[in-house]
């Protein structure tokens, strides 16, 4: 039996004396304990002990609430609904594993905005409205994901999945006042933790863990929630570590995904993202900000998609909004791409689709390839900030790179730094470049394209002269002011310049390049306070 005691103090003044605390402590009726195994859970691995588990789910919510408690053992079940303050606890060495056979997992009957089923399968556990549960404790949570997997490759990454594998492992549909803290989950069949137009979220010391060749696995899946605090989780996995997401076609309303904080957390996906904002949905996200990040061994560091995707069958009508996102002190290792921010419309239709007043500061990444940042033909991103980043590059830039920035996942591997384009406001203060590692067709440290108020201060690269790049800065058809730069040793140019360029140089030392500017007869640079050779 369980007992919580709350204390509080008393304020006693003594006559002519300084207050005195005296501590008072009152009980407070026990906490209710419903032991799954006093419901008929074996708790033995070997036979389902859904019913018995879900017994005492449903007698902890029908006494007003209480711990649901799983004692050492194994406890195999299907799918299992939550209730109402009921707090799932796991004690050290208990597994809750799932069933490995799809009938143990019936489908949840909700359409989505297309009239379509809205989930190709099930959860192990799932609630809708659910209010103050919670899963805690040091035990585990075992989808058994390979199960539900074939041995063929669905890329030269990721396995392919069975059909009616489940959904997600745990799924939670407009819950309110939610917990999850110190549980470890591992080997799911596709998502991890799914929480979709819930509020007031906490999410703490998570350990997850899912093969990297595991489809859709991603690792936190927070979709038009308001209100969520995802801390201090370790998460290694197949697909995104962490994502912002807006489905409102699931969801059957435009909540927005806002008032997101993610801090403090080890994030790893070997051919997705660390951290993933947008894409899938139509409904805003705005107002998140996530500070320090590990992030290794990753295909994409931080991606940020607003888009329109193209598909006739596609449940996203709109595009997402992404505004307001603040990202800082964040550290990546091993990644290909450090930065993606991409808004686009592949549809060419009628959209939505936003992508402004983003920050990024603080980074150092060691990454093989360039970043991007930028909107499309018709509709620029704006007003996105990179500061003190630093980019480590090691890969090898091949001859027929192409400059380019679309596509959802990444795009083709671009050979500049960071490549901007059709980007309204731009404002990188404080990039180093560190490209001794680096070998191949590099062109540009940055290179802006179709970008307007552009602000470039205090850029300093290293090794990057010793490639056969054309210029430090590369603009075409942009307009740039540019401050308080440094040339490296014999870089070929410092600015390049083409297609109606502007550029203002001012306070830059230029001593050491071979040729500080080159520019066509329709580009302009004026200068000033430069240092030149």
């Amino acid at each position: 039996m369980i007992w919580r005691t709350f204390f509080w103090a008393l304020i006693v003044m003594p006559a002519g004396g300084l207050p005195v605390l005296q501590g008072v402590a009152a009980e407070l009726p026990p906490v209710r304990v419903f032991r799954v195994q006093d419901y008929g859970a074996t708790g033995k691995g070997t036979t389902l002990d859904t019913a018995a588990i879900q017994r005492a789910v449903d007698a902890c919510s029908a006494a007003g609430g209480g711990i649901v408690y799983f004692s050492p053992g194994v406890y195999l079940s299907g799918t299992v609904l939550l209730k109402d303050n009921v707090r799932l606890y796991l004690e050290t060495n208990a597994v809750l594993r799932g069933s490995p056979r799809s009938r143990d997992y019936p489908p949840v009957a909700r359409k989505n905005v297309r009239g379509k089923a809205a989930f190709a399968g099930g959860f192990l556990l799932y609630a809708d409205g659910v209010r103050n549960a919670s899963i805690e404790g040091r035990g585990t949570i075992d989808g058994q994901g390979p199960a539900f997997w074939f041995k063929e490759m669905l890329s030269p990454l990721v396995k392919k999945p069975m059909p009616g594998r489940p959904r997600a492992m745990i799924c939670i549909m407009g819950g309110t006042s939610l917990l999850f803290r110190d549980v470890t989950l591992c080997n799911s069949p596709c998502f991890t933790l799914w929480l979709i137009g819930c509020d007031d979220v906490k999410i703490d010391r998570l350990t997850i863990r899912n093969p990297h060749d595991g489809p859709n696995t991603d690792g936190i899946d927070i979709d038009c929630c308001r209100r969520v605090c995802i801390a201090n989780c370790s998460i290694d996995g197949g697909d995104d570590a962490i994502a912002l997401k807006s489905d409102s076609g699931t969801l059957l309303e435009d909540k927005p995904c806002e008032d997101i904080t993610v801090s403090n957390c080890a994030l790893c996906s070997l051919p997705a993202c660390g951290v993933r904002i947008g894409y899938e949905g139509d409904a805003p996200i705005r107002n998140c900000a996530l500070s320090n990040l590990t992030i290794y061994d990753t295909d994409i560091g931080i991606d940020i998609v607003s888009v329109l995707p193209g598909g006739s069958d596609c449940a996203i009508l709109k595009g997402t909004r992404v505004e307001n996102i603040a990202l800082d002190n964040i550290v990546m290792r091993n990644v290909n791409r450090a930065i993606f921010f991409w808004m686009g419309n592949e549809k060419g239709g009628p959209t939505q689709v936003c992508l402004k007043n983003v920050s990024i500061s603080n980074v150092i990444a060691q990454s093989r390839f360039g970043s991007y940042v930028g909107g499309y033909a018709l509709k620029q991103a704006e007003d996105v900030t990179l500061s003190n980043v630093r980019l480590i590059l090691t890969g090898n830039m091949p001859e027929q790179a192409a400059p380019t920035g679309s596509q959802i996942w990444g795009g083709l591997v671009n050979p500049y730094a960071l490549y901007c384009s059709w980007l309204d406001g731009l404002r990188l203060n404080n990039l180093s470049v560190d490209a001794r590692q680096a070998s191949g067709a590099w062109r540009n440290v940055v290179f802006c394209e179709e970008a307007r108020d552009a602000h470039i201060t205090a850029l300093h690269t290293q090794g990057f002269a010793a490639l056969p790049g054309r210029a430090a800065i590369g603009l075409k058809h942009a307009t740039a002011a540019i401050r308080d730069c440094d040339a490296e040793p014999q870089t070929a140019a410092f600015l390049h310049a083409v297609e109606g360029s502007r550029a203002f140089v001012t306070g830059c030392d230029l001593t050491q390049a071979k040729m500080p500017f080159a520019a066509d007869k329709s580009s302009t640079i004026s200068e000033s306070a430069n240092r030149r050779p």
